[in-house]
């Protein structure tokens, strides 16, 4: 059956900062997982195996919210060109109404400008639906790339 030294565990816990008392032997499940090799090299590898996830996990989760955060500007972008858009039509039909003086005049500038406001409607939903359409795909790209960096067995 293969056992730890009790050096090994007092060199671990001197590497890990903290005081630990080792056990005199690994129950039977371990024996065999641990090559002799493994006391000098754990605390390092583990300590740059742990380095490197975790820098790859903050890579992965800066590059998502990076698309996220962007995603979201277009859509305020889009918005405040739509209120720019819809108060210069506003404007434009009140001061179409301060000259109105037969009713016939106001129904043919009502209906004009309804249909312009549906269409304007229809733009927005369209371009609306575009952001979320890229943010959707250019998410799904990164999380297929941030998920396809995390490792399958947690063992590897």
């Amino acid at each position: 059956m293969f056992m730890l030294s009790p050096q090994f565990f007092h060199d671990w816990s001197a590497a890990a900062a903290f005081p630990m008392t080792p056990p005199a032997t690994l129950p039977a499940a371990f024996s065999a997982a641990f090559p002799a090799a493994l006391p000098n090299a754990l605390p390092a590898e583990l300590a740059d195996v742990t380095r490197g996830f975790a820098e790859s996990q903050v890579a992965g989760c800066n590059a998502l919210l990076r698309a996220a955060f962007e995603s979201g500007a277009s859509l305020v972008e889009l918005n405040v060109h739509a209120t720019r858009e819809g108060i210069a039509a506003a404007s434009a039909v009140s001061n179409q109404l301060l000259f109105v003086r037969e009713p016939r005049d106001l129904v043919c500038l009502t209906a004009s400008h309804s249909q312009q406001a549906m269409e304007r409607a229809q733009r927005y939903g369209r371009q609306v639906v575009g952001v979320a359409n890229s943010a959707q795909h250019r998410l799904g790209e990164l999380s297929k790339d941030f998920a396809g960096s995390l490792p399958r067995n947690p063992i590897e």
